[in-house]
């Protein structure tokens, strides 16, 4: 008999894959778009938006990025949590909403 390892191994190999991810390809501004899009009032300030990420996982902030998914604006937060892992926060760029926390 197999150990449940190898097992659950395999059934996690050949289970389809479901994933919240938008299969939209992204792509990140420069910081000359960025400030373009900032001060056509297209998306909030990135302090701001280090604000709600921060909110919706706790710690210091890495990175941010604002970048473009389909028509949409997005900003890809990274921060380090107190625990020592890494999130990655998803947001709309407009709103600050959250749309996803890996």
């Amino acid at each position: 008999m197999m150990p449940v390892e190898p097992l659950l191994a395999l059934g996690l190999l050949f289970s389809p894959v479901l994933t919240v991810d938008d299969p939209t390809p992204i792509s990140c501004l420069s910081a000359e778009e960025v400030r373009e899009a900032v001060a056509e009032n297209r998306v909030m300030q990135p302090v701001q938006a280090s604000r709600h990420a921060r909110a919706a996982a706790p710690g210091e902030v890495l990175r941010i990025r604002l970048c473009r998914q389909g028509e949409d604006y997005v900003y890809v937060v990274t921060t380090l949590k107190r625990d020592g892992r890494v999130a990655r926060v998803t947001l709309e760029g407009h709103s600050g909403k959250v749309e996803a926390i890996r």
